[in-house]
């Protein structure tokens, strides 16, 4: 062994630069690593089996650290992503990162901090949790959050959870029905069945949005709760939420608004005057923390006064000068995770909402609805009677359907797979289920009018493409088209 002059305690072996083979891998060495004569007799076939001994040197090319780099870089450059090119999911909203947060949400002292560090070590993260609740309360109208729920979907089982807790505590009311819009989330009804309620569909008009006469349909002493998405799936206000709030209310029921679309409202919009009781929001979508890929989400839950005692523990409470993690609410739904959530997650959304600032947060909103109803216009021109709701203005996304494509005999799908040719990532496609070839588009508040113009201009040379150029798409990709039936039929996990 030898030191490197100047640098103390760092050493090296000289064995890791012989160019002696070692069990069967060229040019690298492996040193003493300590074991006693006992373990050093044995061979590695004793230790990982002989069949999987290599027989022969692997043949890896002899290429510099330079090649690796670029090869794995340009690997990465392969792949659309909202760093790099427009991403216009309609209702998954693939919002830009502003890579502040991402700064915010690595830094050491937080990430590599465990949950069970004692909580006079952990004070300014408490701090956080403490004040992102009083936020969303402040940017909503409710009165308690818990940002326990580490997904939108876990926001809403929740949310059901709590809904079913605060009937089993009333007397004689046996409440096993949820309402769910036909323009809702698909996750709703997978979430309200599995939290032990029935799911029903409610009927929305041809405006898009729900009719109080409708709901009067469905309304008995059954209905626990309606759970509308607003702005919902066709990206639509539902204009009667008041309205049908009241007509809940009446009934003994109350309105869960799932808020996976709040993006739409933030700063604009006080949920409680709509007389939501209950709301999730995903802080992976509204406040642009990294939502491709499954995850890391964030779904917190907020609720009014008379269902707080309901949400899950633990919770961040301020006492005696410190804060601390309680569970000592008597009627909780329990524990609905481990520890506290997605930290990171919710402070990337904490500081996505500090860098902006409560007097420019009402923008966010103003400039995605803007943004979604000049593609929505400029598309009506271009496809002709293949806006499902004409007369209806858009929130944050816009739907279109396949009629114009198909008087040319394109597909939705090879609309999909044009768009990536042109350096576009495709909107979310055959979604909602209730629009024919469903085309919807998403521009989010970041992106600029230049880009938003070139899509549009793409969108109207697609209209008119060839069928032949559409089927043969994407061609500019290092993998082209993919028969999908066969993937799902006969799917390869390797």
């Amino acid at each position: 062994m030898k030191s490197f002059p100047g640098v103390s305690g760092l050493v090296f072996n000289e064995e890791l630069l012989s160019t002696q083979s070692s069990r069967g891998v060229s040019g690298i060495s492996v040193p003493d690593a300590g074991f006693d004569d006992k373990h050093k007799k044995k061979k590695a076939e004793d230790y990982i089996g002989e069949k999987f001994i290599r027989k022969n040197d692997p043949e890896l090319p002899e290429v510099s650290e330079p090649a690796v780099v670029r090869h794995f870089t340009r690997l990465s450059q392969w792949n659309i992503c909202v760093d790099s090119a427009f991403y216009p999911l309609g209702s998954c909203t693939m919002k830009y990162n502003p890579k502040i947060n991402e700064a915010a949400g690595s830094f050491d002292n937080i990430k590599n901090t465990h949950p069970l560090t004692p909580v006079k070590l952990t004070q300014p993260l408490l701090k956080i949790l403490y004040d992102f609740d009083k936020i969303l309360c402040a940017l909503t109208g409710l009165d308690n959050f818990t940002l326990i729920p580490q997904a939108g979907a876990a926001g809403e089982f929740t949310g059901m959870k709590i809904i079913g807790k605060y009937f089993d505590i009333k007397k004689n009311e046996k409440r096993d029905k949820v309402l769910i819009p036909d323009s809702s989330h698909g996750t709703n009804p997978a979430s309200s069945r599995i939290a032990g309620f029935i799911p029903v569909e409610v009927k929305t008009s041809g405006r898009g949005y729900i009719e109080p006469e409708e709901l009067k349909k469905h309304l008995d002493g059954s209905v626990a709760a309606l759970m509308i998405t607003n702005p919902n799936t066709f990206g639509i206000f539902e204009k009667n939420i008041k309205e049908l709030s009241e007509l809940l209310h009446d009934n003994g029921s109350l309105l869960y608004m799932d808020g996976a679309n709040f993006n739409a409202f933030i700063g604009n919009c006080g949920i409680s005057g709509m007389g939501v009781d209950i709301i999730h929001l995903n802080l992976h979508k509204t406040f642009s923390t990294p939502h491709g890929g499954g995850g890391p989400g964030s779904g917190p839950v907020g609720v009014k006064k008379f269902l707080s005692k309901f949400l899950p523990v633990p919770y961040v409470k301020k006492e005696n000068g410190l804060y601390v993690l309680k569970e000592d609410k008597e009627h909780t739904i329990g524990k609905i995770a481990s520890f506290y959530g997605n930290f990171a997650v919710i402070l990337k959304a904490y500081t996505y909402i500090l860098s902006i600032g409560r007097q420019d947060i009402s923008k966010v909103s103003e400039i995605a609805i803007l943004n979604a109803n000049y593609i929505k216009k400029r598309l009506q021109t271009a496809y002709k009677g293949s806006d499902p709701f004409p007369d209806e203005l858009c929130m944050h996304e816009c739907v279109f359907n396949d009629k114009e494509l198909q008087l040319n005999g394109i597909s939705t799908l090879e609309l999909a797979k044009l768009l990536i040719d042109y350096g576009f990532h495709p909107p979310t496609v055959y979604f909602p289920k209730n629009i024919h070839g469903a085309i919807m588009i998403e521009p989010t508040e970041t992106e600029s009018l230049d880009t938003m113009d070139n899509f549009i201009s793409v969108m109207v040379k697609i209209k008119t493409a060839s069928k032949n150029s559409a089927i043969k798409a994407p061609k500019k990709t290092k993998v082209g088209r993919v028969n999908e039936v066969l993937a799902n039929k006969k799917p390869v996990f390797r």
